[in-house]
């Protein structure tokens, strides 16, 4: 019976586990309306601060924001060495500074908190400026950007994000199809408006290679029956020439439109002037990656 007990403790902490591991590899998988940093595409940084991504995770969205925030605090520590716990974590909280800004970085948002942390040998300042979650199997999963700092005072910049790609996307598309859905970071419907127009063109390129070879085997021919015969082939072919020429034009129109209507991935607002290289850790990852402006 004991060993029954332990069996079904064993089994049951195992399945726990298993869940609570596929629930962080699920949350790891992109997805389309992630904002760029969640994924590790920071903004350029336009001052003296790093960009820190804090995650949570909670049975409410409450829960899951006071979760980022005390592991925040704990890998901030331990960044400046100092070894935080559970005491520690609570002496920090209880003793943070912070000022409010009533600065409009963006119409959305009307105060910004700056945190700050003045202790032996750990002095940092702190502002959160976005966040993100999903809703996973009756949890919350949460990502919050800050920017950390280790002056006292810095200038605060929220990331502004867009889905506006202008006609930067019209004109790719009108040069190669799926050009334009490739530049919104849509990269599947991108694939399948290039590969249907290579393949429909080169159906229609072989349909036209057999139409004129059938043409010209009718001429060459001086009996009556197998000139019919190459002639009736030869307007089948350009038959079926006719309706993938109507099947690439449609294509062509419908991923010129996609491309000038329909919304990409969010995208910064503003970009870095040119190349930019970028690298950082949270919690043990690494991030690393290229910015580019388009």
């Amino acid at each position: 019976m004991k060993n029954s007990f332990i069996l079904y403790w064993f089994l049951t902490i195992l399945i726990s586990s298993t869940g609570n591991h596929a629930l962080f590899a699920q949350s790891n998988t992109s997805h389309s309306d992630r904002l760029p940093w969640v994924d590790g595409v920071f903004p350029a940084k336009k001052g003296v601060f790093d960009y820190r991504v804090a995650r949570g995770e909670g049975a409410t969205l409450s829960d899951a924001r006071n979760d980022a925030f005390s592991r925040l605090l704990a890998d901030l520590g331990n960044k400046a060495g100092v070894t935080v716990n559970s005491q520690t974590l609570a002496e920090i909280k209880s003793s943070l500074n912070y000022s409010s800004s009533s600065d409009n970085y963006l119409e959305s948002v009307s105060n910004v908190t700056t945190y700050r942390i003045d202790r032996e040998g750990f002095k940092t300042s702190f502002t959160k400026v976005s966040e993100y979650y999903e809703y996973t199997r009756g949890r919350y999963l949460l990502w919050e950007l800050y920017e950390v700092s280790q002056v006292a005072s810095f200038t605060v910049i929220i990331p502004e994000y867009t889905s506006h790609y202008g006609r930067e996307a019209l004109w790719r598309s009108m040069i190669i199809p799926g050009w334009g859905q490739f530049y919104k970071r849509k990269a599947n419907k991108g694939i399948i408006f290039l590969t249907t127009e290579v393949a429909v063109v080169s159906g229609l390129a072989f349909c036209e290679i057999r139409c004129s070879n059938n043409w010209r085997k009718s001429i060459e021919t001086t009996n009556v029956s197998i000139a019919k015969e190459y002639r009736n082939r030869a307007d089948s072919w350009e038959l079926r020439r006719n309706v993938l020429v109507g099947a690439a034009a449609g294509i062509y129109l419908w991923n010129v439109l996609d491309a000038a209507l329909a919304k990409g991935k969010l995208k910064y607002a503003w970009m870095p002037e040119n190349l930019n290289l970028f690298a950082d850790e949270n919690n043990g990852y690494y991030y690393c990656g290229v910015l580019l402006n388009f």
